[in-house]
């Protein structure tokens, strides 16, 4: 097990109508090009399904296969749409793709269901405490919640700039090597 100052996480936090996902879509095609062994999930909204809402789906970089995250509950659903199931699965691809020991783990988001204790908390503190520099998108609202997961450990803060994801998995993922190597 690592300790806290061995942890090494990135969050790109981003605000509401900035697009991380695409930005950390574009990375992950850089680093994929560039060699760098990419696991876990990216998050990629589908078609509208009501006012403001539109479908959540998350790509498991390991398969290609996608995961639908919504309840498709009709156009006047007014509460939560979240499927418990849908999300029980991606934590068991995140988990599938920590075993894999990529380079580098890509987490769609630590959201609400996160900062609650649930979600794919366990499969991201998994990743960090077995040594996989963990990249993750966090909404600002959230962000105070991710410092306290952390419990203090240092986070590098990233933009949702495709070109400043890329260059900070780079360099962990080199650290990783020269661990390796000595």
């Amino acid at each position: 097990m690592k300790s806290s100052d061995d942890l090494r996480a990135a969050a790109v936090v981003f605000e509401s109508g900035e697009d991380a996902d695409a930005a950390m879509a574009v990375a992950v095609a850089m680093l994929r090009h560039a060699g760098v062994r990419v696991g876990g999930l990216l998050q990629m909204f589908g078609p509208a399904i009501g006012p403001c809402r539109r479908e959540m789906n998350l790509l498991v970089l390991a398969s290609g296969d996608w995961i639908r995250l919504d309840q498709p509950l009709g156009l006047e659903a007014q509460g939560c749409t979240l499927d418990g199931d849908a999300l029980a699965r991606a934590a068991q691809a995140l988990r599938a793709a920590v075993q894999a020991r990529p380079d580098l783990l890509v987490v769609s988001r630590f959201g609400k269901q996160e900062a609650l204790g649930g979600g794919m908390r366990a499969e991201i503190a998994e990743a960090l405490l077995s040594g996989i520099p963990v990249l993750v998108a966090v909404r600002a609202t959230l962000r105070d919640e991710w410092d306290r997961f952390l419990d203090g450990a240092p986070s590098q803060v990233l933009p949702t700039c495709a070109d400043t994801i890329a260059g900070w998995a780079r360099s962990q993922t080199a650290a990783s090597r020269q661990h390796a190597i000595a």
